[in-house]
């Protein structure tokens, strides 16, 4: 009997060990499937997430390219007809002897004279030279003074801190998404005054704000309409905003108004 014990406890050690063994061969294999799984998964979501900014990239060369040619049209098309009806009515204006039909072909002249420039300033405001040229300030400057021109809209343009240069891209997606809030503004918020904030105080974020002071409207049901309704723009500038490695926040009531903030990397 005092011999099997020693045998007794040995197999119940060699079989204790193996269990441990297997049991921690096991817990091993969970661990590392864990850990592929977790590394799977985070693919798939840079790999989504990879897809989400070509696509959105190539929906902006789209954009730019369409209207690049709208801008190309303005001012080669439209622009030369408008100075042929310019010179049409400087003949018209030697032909007419009586003082009120002169002073009619004067305003008419001076009307076409108008919308010549807004014509020539729209087109510069679609072009996307001209932020690779002037920079994004400029550009947005020349988008408050054609809207000013309008009539009945105040605006006003506020620049914080030393401004600096960001990527060409970068300042064209912000453009155009200024663009956007502007004719949003404009279009669905009959607003009266508008207002950009460009801060470049923060040393490694810029700070761009486009406020109105129209009806409002409530964010959250905008956002959730479908894509063939009106509202869906508001998730093209939050992708935007995304794809330059920055937020974008909307803050609108109804009747108070609405703010658009886009916080971006200076780099």
């Amino acid at each position: 009997m005092s011999n099997e014990t020693p045998d007794v406890i040995l197999i119940i050690s060699i079989g204790t060990l193996l269990f441990l063994l297997l049991a921690g061969f096991i817990t091993l294999l969970l661990v590392l499937y864990k850990q592929r799984y977790k590394a799977h998964q985070q693919q798939l979501i840079t790999v989504q997430e990879v897809y989400q900014r070509e696509l959105l990239q190539s929906q902006l060369e789209i954009q730019n390219q369409t209207l690049q040619q709208v801008a190309n049209d303005l001012h080669d098309n439209i622009g030369q007809l408008l100075t042929v009806v310019i010179m049409r009515l400087n003949a018209l204006e030697d032909e007419v002897v009586e003082p009120d039909h002169q002073q009619s072909v004067q305003q008419t002249r001076d009307l076409v004279r108008t919308i010549i420039a807004d014509v020539r300033t729209l087109s510069k405001t679609l072009d996307h030279d001209t932020v690779r040229r002037f920079g994004l300030i400029p550009s947005l400057t020349l988008e408050l003074e054609r809207i000013q021109r309008i009539g009945h809209i105040n605006t006003q343009f506020t620049t914080l801190g030393e401004p600096y240069s960001l990527s060409e891209q970068m300042e064209t997606v912000l453009l155009r998404m200024t663009q956007e809030s502007l004719n949003n503004a404009l279009k669905h918020a009959k607003a009266k005054n508008l207002h950009i904030i460009a801060n470049f105080k923060a040393e490694d974020t810029f700070m761009l704000a486009i406020i109105d002071d129209g009806r409002g409207f409530n964010v959250q049901e905008a956002t959730s309409r479908s894509l063939n309704e009106s509202g869906a723009g508001l998730s093209n500038l939050y992708r935007r905003a995304e794809m330059l490695g920055g937020i974008c926040t909307i803050l609108s009531q109804p009747d108070a108004g609405t703010r658009v903030e886009i916080r971006v990397p200076r780099s």
